[in-house]
């Protein structure tokens, strides 16, 4: 036990008195009387002393100041020991990481230094500068920086824990510090800020860095380009096909989870960063609002923009800000932020102002000459609301960087932008861009996730204390990804070679199973285009134009009939033989899945029916086995040991259980092409199928309440739905069994077959009268598919935003549809495939034309997908030469400083470590780039990066036989 020890009592080693007084802080710490434990913490003296009472029997916990007589006082300016002209002892309450201390001062009288110095040279920070009463350490300010920024902890129950920790039973007694620790946390970043930045190096910063803001106290990403300070000399020559290499992508998003209530505030309480750091000044900021409209009423027939335009203002309620924008590079660096202002005059979110001020503030970070930018690449998802007359705006009221917009591209995010008008993913999807690499923006919403951790906090706090606390929170973040940069270098840089093999394969693949159709496909022009016969629609390659589909039997028995072949691993053989095999593989797959399922419910002992159902699926696969060698006879091998499975277990080996690799290995690209065919359009019969289901399930839903009485009508009632209910179970599994199948061919269109659920098939009841309510229910997504997939003949109708009987709920568009449903359990979801008309059959010439189309978009979706991914190697080659270039810029500069701009001793020690960490970093980036990058794209002296990916192409395109790399922006 602690609690005691032996050795109080004896003597101690000076001989003059005995042991008392204990220390838990020091390790193996032997007690010793008051006076030499006294003179042992002369340079800890923050430890608390266990004086042992002998009246009480226990240790008791006293400070250092009450161990001697009343007029000693810790003390300051001879390095612990005490001055001969010592002042009287002063009472001060100092905070270090183990308590708040009621303790006593002496300050040195020998010199000139005042109160506040001393102490700030004892490693201790005056909460004021004449007479302080309160300090704190400076480890504890290091510690509360790491703790706020790292676990979001608040300063209230940071201070809170400290004086528990000094007595936890009245503590209630402890001084509390907490006014003067909000006022000390306040400073102390930015003068960490400062120090950190080189700014107490005098103007060396600017200069070496002219083309940034002067004082600028923002953590710039060092692998987005910077002008002379990462880019490669000749980089303004890189062809514009090859603009990825050294392009600015930029995200766009704001949340509404820092705003600040709208209180009385202190008027003097102004941010200590000034606009030097991400946000921009206040003055600035109230301009801007006073000066720009804000309300930007733009016509706009988008899903996305129909839906969010409901959202529910009642949240803002009494809050001056409702949140900020922020503007981010591709890595996930903060570059600039924007306080969303909450009124009538402006937008329900964010107006297309504020952006545009969050967008001039990233731009003027680090400014190009003008005729020698990069290509700039904005992603935002609102984009198609914010475009159409951004020109203008710019023109306007941002004119110093109009030239740069004009010349800008502009995506949706790339899950974002499933939520707009069909028209949206053709026009803002980066796959379909070219020279965006693999650029997805849905990295905007990473950082909200840590930075949401201080919105509790920065609700309530005043204006200026705000905006200080996201800056340092940004910065911190900023931090942790430059340490971090060169790692996740490498992580993505491995991932992207291998997506860029496999997708490369899979294009070779498609080039040489549809070689007579290749070289007309490549002339077509992959720009989308508005339909001029209907300007809600888009042309593009990319997307199907019409919504005409065939019926599975349709397609297989023009199929059957046809005289073509394909290319399997055995040869050539007719395309109907192997679409009547795949036919019977689909429905193989069905079986299973529906084996699947039965069998889960009787897994220790199977029923007679699941038992039946085995054996006759086994007769069927293996009859089916027997036929797959003559298609498949380069997997024979594979095919061993399946027969010892269960039937609904063992793998069918179909082309979409192949990796796209694995198919170019195994010669199945055709088979693959075929099934892509197939399911597409085996959805489409799903879904009516489908459709004729669910509405025989609401009318037997309306006969049970309408006719059923009495116990055996209710049962068949029972009996009935439940059969119907089953039935729609299993075409659910279908359809997404198929939905999963075309994904692994990678010929899915998530816009077009999107995801369902059982509550996508609500419909509202034909056969009972409307009842007070219905017209506020939407019908579920089933209503809104046709055969062909998803309806997009009225956007606008598919947008409506979704309200609840008698009772309106408004979506947040910071949600997403799911937890739209989740929050709203009683509310039917919106709806995607129930579909109002139905198709007509279809002719053999239309069929051969659907087919033709669908051949097509493959292709050219697989050459987007390739092309992306290769445009993501060389990008982050060039990445990566970026981030050594500026760790070695950095290491210069600090060595600059070190020797140029030293006012003492100390700046010089703090550059030279400086300097030595930027180049450990240097090293470090430079030592997993050689391990990770392509040989081929290595360049000498007086070589680009671009030089390097030019002949890489060249090499690369000798497998297509044409020439592909025209660049269509």
């Amino acid at each position: 036990m602690k609690q005691a020890d032996v050795r109080i009592g004896t003597p101690c080693a000076c001989g003059n008195a005995i042991r008392e007084v204990r220390c838990l802080d020091c390790t193996q710490f032997s007690p010793l009387c008051r006076s030499c434990w006294v003179d042992a913490h002369k340079h800890h003296p923050f430890h608390w002393a266990e004086v042992w009472s002998h009246e009480r029997g226990y240790f008791v916990r006293q400070d250092i100041s009450v161990l001697l007589d009343s007029d000693y006082g810790i003390p300051l300016g001879h390095n612990g020991e005490r001055c001969p002209k010592a002042s009287k002892a002063i009472l001060m309450t100092v905070v270090d990481l183990n308590g708040v201390h009621a303790t006593k001062i002496t300050t040195c009288q020998c010199g000139d230094n005042g109160r506040w110095r001393q102490l700030f040279d004892a490693d201790l920070f005056p909460a004021t500068v004449a007479e302080p009463q309160t300090a704190f350490t400076f480890r504890l300010l290091r510690d509360w920086q790491i703790m706020t920024l790292q676990s979001k902890i608040t300063a209230y129950h940071y201070i809170r824990a400290l004086r528990r920790l000094t007595d936890n039973v009245f503590t209630g007694n402890v001084p509390d510090p907490y006014k003067q620790f909000m006022f000390v946390t306040r400073i102390w970043p930015l003068l960490e800020a400062e120090k950190r930045f080189g700014r107490l190096h005098g103007d060396g910063m600017n200069e070496l860095f002219p083309r940034r803001p002067k004082g600028n106290l923002m953590l710039y990403c060092p692998a987005c380009p910077e002008p002379d300070v990462n880019m490669e000399s000749g980089w303004e020559r890189t062809p514009s096909h090859l603009c990825h290499l050294h392009s600015l992508k930029r995200t766009v998003d704001g949340n509404f989870k820092t705003g600040n209530y709208d209180k009385k505030n202190d008027t003097n309480d102004v941010s200590l960063f000034g606009g030097r750091a991400y946000m921009p000044s206040e003055q600035r900021y109230q301009h801007y609002l006073e000066t720009v409209p804000q309300l930007q009423k733009e016509k706009t027939t988008c899903n996305h923009l129909n839906v969010a335009n409901g959202v529910n203002r009642a949240k803002f309620k009494n809050q001056r800000i409702t949140g900020n924008i922020n503007v981010q590079c591709e890595h996930i660096f903060v570059r600039s932020s924007v306080d969303m202002t909450y009124g009538e005059r402006y937008h329900f979110s964010f107006s297309h102002a504020l952006v545009d001020l969050a967008m001039e503030l990233d731009l003027e970070a680090a400014i190009f000459d003008k005729g020698h930018e990069p290509d700039c690449i904005w992603s935002y998802d609102n984009m198609c609301g914010l475009t159409p007359n951004i020109s203008q705006r710019w023109h306007k009221y941002h004119k110093r960087f109009a030239y740069q917009i004009d010349k800008s591209r502009w995506l949706i995010p790339a899950c974002h932008v499933k939520g707009h008008g069909p028209g949206c993913v053709p026009l803002y999807c980066y796959v379909y861009k070219p020279c965006t690499s693999h650029f997805h923006a849905e990295t905007a919403e990473y950082g909200w996730a840590v930075f949401n951790g201080v919105g509790p906090s920065v609700l309530q706090m005043n204006p200026g204390h705000r905006i200080d606390t996201l800056v340092i929170h940004y910065g911190d973040w900023n931090w942790r990804k430059t340490v971090g940069l060169a790692r996740q270098l490498v992580k993505d840089l491995n991932h992207a070679k291998k997506q860029y093999i496999e997708k490369r394969d899979h294009f070779i693949g498609l080039c040489e199973l549809n070689e007579s159709r290749v070289v007309a496909w490549s002339a077509m022009d992959r720009s989308p285009r508005v339909d001029p016969r209907n300007k809600r629609s888009v042309i593009s390659v990319y997307e199907h134009n019409h919504e005409k589909a065939p019926t599975l039997k349709a397609l297989v028995d023009r199929l059957m009939s046809s005289k073509d072949t394909i290319t399997v691993s055995s040869g050539d053989v007719k395309v109907g033989a192997a679409v009547s095999w795949l036919q019977e593989g689909l429905a193989l797959a069905q079986l299973q899945s529906r084996i699947r399922r039965i069998a889960k419910t009787c897994k220790a002992n199977p029923t007679t029916e699941v038992r039946s159902r085995r054996t006759k699926l086994s007769t069927r696969i293996d009859k089916w086995r027997k036929e797959q060698t003559r298609f498949m006879r380069s997997i024979a091998p594979q095919l061993v040991g399946q027969s010892a499975e269960e039937p609904e277990d063992r793998c069918l080996f179909l082309p979409s259980d192949f990796s796209a690799s694995d198919r170019q290995k195994f010669r199945l690209l055709g088979l693959g092409n075929k099934q892509v065919q197939m399911l597409e359009v085996a959805l489409g019969d799903i879904i009516n199928t489908l459709q004729t289901t669910c509405k025989t399930l609401t009318a037997a839903y309306e006969r049970k309440i309408k006719h059923a009485r009495g116990q055996d009508a209710n049962t068949r009632s029972n009996q009935e739905i439940r059969s119907i209910e089953a039935k729609r179970e299993t075409l659910i599994a279908d359809y997404m069994l198929f939905r999963d199948a075309l994904h692994a061919l990678g010929a899915l269109d998530e816009v077009k077959w999107r995801p369902l659920t059982a509550k996508d098939t609500f419909r509202k009841s034909t056969e009972k009268r409307r009842t007070p309510g219905d017209s506020q229910v939407t019908e579920g997504n089933l209503w809104n598919m046709t055969r062909a997939g998803f309806s997009t003949s009225d956007p606008k109708i598919a947008a409506r935003p979704r309200k609840a009987v008698l009772k309106v709920n408004t979506p947040d568009p910071n949600k997403t549809r799911t937890e739209q449903q989740s929050e709203n359990p009683g509310v039917p979801p919106e709806g995607w495939i129930w579909s109002s008309g139905r198709l007509k059959n279809m002719s053999a010439t239309e069929i051969e034309a659907w087919e033709e189309t669908n051949d097509r978009i493959q292709w050219f979706r697989a050459e987007a997908d390739f092309e992306r991914w290769q445009e993501c190697v060389e990008s982050l080659h060039a990445e990566f030469t970026r981030v050594i270039a500026r760790f070695a810029k950095d290491r210069d500069s600090w060595a600059t400083l070190a020797t140029k701009y030293t006012p003492t001793a100390g700046h010089v020690a703090y550059a030279k470590e400086h300097a030595d960490m930027f180049e450990s970093l240097r090293v470090d980036a430079e030592m997993k780039f050689r391990h990770a990058q392509l040989d081929f794209l290595k360049t000498s002296a007086g070589e680009t990066l671009a030089d390097r990916v030019l002949l890489w192409r060249a090499n690369q395109e000798t497998a297509f036989g044409f020439d592909r790399y025209v660049c269509q922006f």
